[in-house]
C-alpha cells in the first residue's frame, strides 16, 4: 500500500515536460495522467481483498465452531426446560424461515460472486492482451529509432501507454484476487447458513418431540384475536365515519367546481381540491376494505390456533387431510393476496413519486400546494393501512405455514383407519362441494352425481322392462280365450314398439333435474312442461298404435267375408287418427288452463261453414261410416231399400250400388239409402209364414173341428217348418175361414214356396177325402113373395 502511494505522490508531483510545437501533442499532465487513476484502483481493490480476507477469516472461524457445535450428541441449550410452549417452537419455526431466506440470499451472492470472478477474468485476459499489442508497437518504434530520424515524442507516449498497461493489468490481476476471495467468503457463507439452518431444524425437531400447547395458552391467544378483533371493529366504525365525511366533502367540492366558470387559477385550485378529496375517500373506503379482509384473517388465525390445539391434543384425526388441504390452500391464497397487495403499494408509490415531482416545481399556487400536500398525506394513509393489512397477511400465512409443518407428518404417519376415516371425509367433502352457481342457486358434486345415476336409472330400468315385456311376458299370454290374447299381446307389443325413445330421455332427464334438485324456480316448471306435453304425445302413440291394431285385425278377418271392409276401414283410421290427436291437442290445452273455449269457437264456426259447404259429401261420408260399423248390409245382401230391392254389388265411400232383380244397376247415395226402410233378407234365420184358407158354410160343425188337428199335421209333416198355430178365425163374407201361422227354417226364397206349394196340394186332397169344400165367392139370390100371390099363381 506505501508503494503505491509513493508512486501515485510521485506522479502527481512530476513536473510538465516542456511545450512542443503547435503540430504535435503535449505531455499530459498530473490531472489527465492515467496512472494514477489505476494507481488507486489497484489500492482499492487491495484494501476490498484485505477487508474480504479477514471477513473470511472470521466465517472460517465461525463455520468451525458450528460444525463443532453439530458434532455434539448432547441437546441443544433452548433456556427452557421440557416441556416446550408451543410460543418457543413457532419462535424457532420464524428464525427457521429467516435462516432459510438467509440461505437463499447466500446461494444468489454465491452465484453473483461466481460470475465476478469469471467477469474479473475476462477483464485480465483483455489486459493482457492490450499489453502485449503495446509492448509490440514499442518494438516496431525501438527499431525504427535506430534510423537516421527517429520519433522520440511518439516512443515516449508508447513508453507511458506500456506502463499503464502494465499497471491496467496489475489492476484487473488484483480485482480478480479479490473477486476469487469474494467467491470464497460467498461459499463460506452459504456453508454457514446452511449449518445455522442444520442447527435451527434440529432445534424444532428436539423442541416438536416435547412441546405443549395448553388450553389456557389457546384462550390467551384466543382472546388476543378478540381484542383485536374488537379494535379492527372500532377502526372500522371511524374509518365509516371519515369515509362519510370525505363524501360530504366532494359532493360539495364537485358542485364548487360546477359553479365556477370565469377564474382559472380558482379552477385549478377547485380541481385539485376535488381531487384532494377524491383521494380521502378512497383511502377512507379502501381501509374500511383492509379492516374487513383484518376481521375474516382474524377468524382464520381463530381457526388455526383452533386446529393446532387440537393437533396437538390427537383430536379429529379424521379431519387432518381435510385441514391440510385447507391450509395448503389457505397459503397459497395468502401468498397471491400479499403479491396483489404488494402491487397496490408499488401503485400508492408512483402515485406519491408523481405528486412529490409536482410540489418540486415553483410555480404552483398556495391552494394547490396546499391540496396536493393533503392529497399526499391520505395517500401515506392509504399506504401505511395497506402494509398494515400486508403485515397481518404474512401473519396468517406464517401461521398457516407452521400448522402444515405440524400436519404433514401427522397425516403421513396414520393409521390403516386413519386413512379410511380420511378418505371417508375427503369424499364427503368432495360430495358437498359447490361447484359452480347458476342463477343464485349453487350446484354442489352431489346433485351432479345424483343427477346421472337416476338419469342412468331411468334409462336401465325402461331397457328392462321392455326385455322384460318381451321375453317373458309375451310368451305367457297364451291363456284366456283368443280375441284376449291378441288384445293383450296387442297392448304389451304398443309399449315395447311405440315408445318414443326422445320420451324416455325427456322423463329421464326430469327425474334426474328433480331428484337431484339440480332445477329450481322457473327451470323445473319449464321442465313439468316439457314432461307434459312429452306424456300426452306418448299417450297419443300409445292410442294410436292400439286403435291401429285392432282395426287391422278387425280389417284382416272381415276382409275375408266383406271385401267392402277394406274401403270403410281406411276411412274408420283416418278418422280415428284425427280424433285421437284432437283429443291429445285439447288435453294438453286444458292441462295449462289455456282458454280454448274460444279456440273451439272459432273451430265450430269454421267447421259450420265447411259442413253446410260440403253437406251433402259429408252427409254421405259419415253414413259410409255408419254403414261400416252398424252393418245393416253387406256385398251379396238381398235387400229392399224404399221401391228397390235387389244384392247388394258393392259399398263405396259416397254411394251403395244395388244389383236389382231386373239386371239393372242401381246406384243409391248412402244418405238416402240409410233414410230409407231397409230390409235385409240376407240376416233372416227364418221365415214366418201366415194363410188363410176358407170353407163353405155348409160345412158340419164336427168336420170344422177337425179341420186345425188336419192342418198341424199336414204342416208339421213337412222339413224346414215349426208349426205355430191353425184357428178357425172369423165369419167371412161368403166362406168360414181359418188362419194357419207356421215358420220355415230357413231364408231361402224357393224352399219357403217349395214348402208353401207341398201344404197347400196336401190340404186339398185332405179336404177332398173328408168332404170339405173350399169356399169361393158366390151370390146367392132369395126371391120372397107375399102369400096371396103364391095362391095365385099356384091357381
Amino acid at each position: 500500500m506505501s508503494l503505491i502511494d509513493a508512486r501515485i505522490a510521485q506522479l502527481a508531483a512530476k513536473v510538465p515536460e516542456p511545450e512542443q510545437d503547435d503540430a504535435t501533442e503535449q505531455t499530459p499532465g498530473p490531472a489527465q495522467d492515467a496512472r494514477i487513476a489505476l494507481l488507486g484502483e489497484l489500492r482499492t481493490a487491495v484494501q476490498r481483498e484485505s477487508v474480504l480476507a479477514a471477513r473470511l477469516r472470521e466465517l472460517d472461524g465461525a463455520l468451525a465452531e458450528s460444525q463443532a457445535a453439530a458434532e455434539t450428541s448432547e441437546p441443544p441449550d433452548l433456556g427452557v426446560e421440557p416441556p416446550y410452549p408451543l410460543r418457543l417452537l413457532d419462535e424457532l419455526r420464524a428464525k427457521r424461515s429467516l435462516a432459510e431466506h438467509a440461505r437463499e440470499d447466500a446461494a444468489r451472492l454465491r452465484s453473483q460472486a461466481e460470475r465476478r470472478v469469471a467477469a474479473a477474468d475476462r477483464d485480465h485476459d483483455a489486459a493482457v492482451r492490450e499489453r502485449r499489442l503495446v509492448r509490440d508497437r514499442l518494438a516496431v518504434v525501438r527499431d525504427q529509432a535506430q534510423g537516421p530520424a527517429p520519433d522520440e515524442l511518439d516512443m515516449a507516449s508508447l513508453e507511458r501507454a506500456l506502463e499503464v498497461a502494465r499497471l491496467a493489468v496489475l489492476v484487473t490481476l488484483q480485482e480478480r484476487e479479490s473477486a476469487q476471495v469474494g467467491a470464497a467468503l460467498a461459499e463460506r457463507e452459504d456453508a454457514l447458513a446452511a449449518a445455522r439452518l442444520a442447527r435451527l431444524e434440529t432445534r424444532i425437531a428436539h423442541v416438536a418431540g416435547d412441546v405443549v400447547f395448553t388450553r389456557e395458552a389457546l384462550d390467551e391467544r384466543l382472546a388476543e384475536i378478540q381484542a383485536r378483533e374488537e379494535a379492527v371493529r372500532a377502526d372500522i366504525a371511524s374509518l365509516v365515519e371519515a369515509g362519510d365525511a370525505a363524501e360530504l366533502a366532494l359532493f360539495q367540492a364537485r358542485r364548487r367546481l360546477g359553479l365556477m366558470t370565469s377564474d382559472a387559477a380558482d379552477r385549478d385550485r377547485a380541481q385539485e381540491q376535488m381531487l384532494t378529496r377524491e383521494a380521502e375517500l378512497a383511502a377512507a373506503r379502501k381501509g374500511v376494505e383492509y379492516l374487513h379482509q383484518a376481521l375474516g384473517l382474524a377468524g382464520s388465525a381463530r381457526t388455526l390456533y383452533e386446529r393446532r390445539y387440537a393437533l396437538l391434543q390427537g383430536e379429529e384425526s379424521a379431519l387432518w387431510p381435510t385441514w391440510l388441504r385447507e391450509t395448503q390452500s389457505l397459503i397459497k391464497d395468502m401468498s397471491d393476496e400479499s403479491a396483489f397487495a404488494q402491487a397496490e403499494l408499488d401503485a400508492l408509490r408512483s402515485m406519491q413519486l408523481a405528486l412529490a415531482r409536482r410540489l418540486a416545481r415553483a410555480d404552483l399556487g398556495a391552494g394547490v400546494e396546499q391540496a396536493i400536500r393533503e392529497r399526499v398525506g391520505a395517500l401515506e394513509a392509504q399506504e401505511e393501512r395497506a402494509r398494515d393489512m400486508l403485515l397481518v397477511k404474512d401473519q396468517v400465512q406464517s401461521l398457516a405455514q407452521r400448522l402444515r409443518d405440524q400436519l404433514e407428518p401427522s397425516v403421513s404417519e396414520r393409521s390403516l383407519d386413519q386413512h379410511l376415516d380420511a378418505a371417508k371425509t375427503e369424499l364427503l367433502s368432495w360430495w358437498n362441494k359447490e361447484l359452480f352457481v347458476i342463477q343464485d342457486h349453487g350446484i354442489y358434486a352431489r346433485d351432479l352425481v345424483t343427477g346421472a345415476v337416476v338419469f342412468t336409472l331411468v334409462l336401465v330400468l325402461v331397457s328392462f322392462l321392455r326385455s322384460l315385456l318381451r321375453r317373458t311376458v309375451l310368451p305367457k299370454l297364451v291363456e284366456g280365450s283368443q280375441t284376449e290374447r291378441k288384445t293383450a299381446r296387442a297392448a304389451v307389443l304398443a309399449l315395447i314398439r311405440n315408445t318414443n325413445q326422445l320420451f324416455v330421455l325427456i322423463v329421464a332427464f326430469y327425474a334426474a333435474m328433480t331428484v337431484s334438485g339440480l332445477v329450481q324456480g322457473q327451470v323445473k316448471v319449464w321442465l313439468w312442461t316439457l314432461l307434459v306435453v312429452a306424456v300426452y304425445v306418448q299417450v297419443g302413440i300409445w292410442a294410436t298404435a292400439g286403435l291401429v291394431d285392432f282395426v287391422q285385425r278387425q280389417r284382416s278377418k272381415k276382409e275375408q267375408q266383406d271385401p267392402s271392409a277394406v274401403t270403410g276401414y281406411g276411412l274408420l283410421l283416418f278418422f280415428l287418427r284425427v280424433g285421437v290427436w284432437i283429443v291429445v291437442v285439447v288435453s294438453v290445452m286444458s292441462h295449462f288452463e289455456y282458454p280454448i273455449a274460444g279456440l273451439i269457437g272459432a273451430l265450430g264456426v269454421g267447421g259450420i261453414a265447411v259442413a253446410f259447404a260440403v253437406q251433402n259429401i259429408l252427409s254421405d261420408v259419415f253414413h259410409s261410416m255408419a254403414i261400416i260399423l252398424d252393418k245393416p248390409f253387406k256385398v251379396g245382401d238381398f235387400v229392399i231399400a224404399g221401391e228397390t230391392l235387389g244384392v247388394v254389388d258393392s259399398i263405396g265411400v259416397k254411394t251403395t250400388r244395388i244389383r236389382s232383380l231386373s239386371g239393372e244397376m242401381v246406384v243409391m247415395s248412402n244418405t238416402n239409402l240409410l233414410n230409407s226402410t231397409l230390409r235385409n233378407y240376407k240376416h233372416m234365420r227364418e221365415r214366418r209364414v201366415v194363410f188363410k184358407l176358407g170353407v163353405v158354410y155348409e160345412t158340419p160343425p164336427d168336420r170344422l173341428e177337425r179341420i186345425p188337428k188336419m192342418i198341424e199335421e199336414i204342416v208339421r209333416a213337412q222339413r224346414f217348418t215349426r208349426f205355430d198355430r191353425a184357428h178357425f178365425a172369423a165369419y167371412g163374407d161368403f166362406s168360414l175361414d181359418f188362419e194357419v201361422v207356421y215358420y220355415v227354417i230357413g231364408a231361402d226364397f224357393t224352399l219357403y214356396m217349395d214348402i208353401q206349394q207341398a201344404i197347400n196340394l196336401a190340404i186339398y186332397r185332405k179336404f177332398q177325402e173328408e168332404g170339405i169344400q173350399f169356399a169361393y165367392p158366390t151370390q146367392e139370390l132369395i126371391v120372397r113373395r107375399p102369400p096371396g100371390e103364391l095362391g095365385r099363381a099356384s091357381a
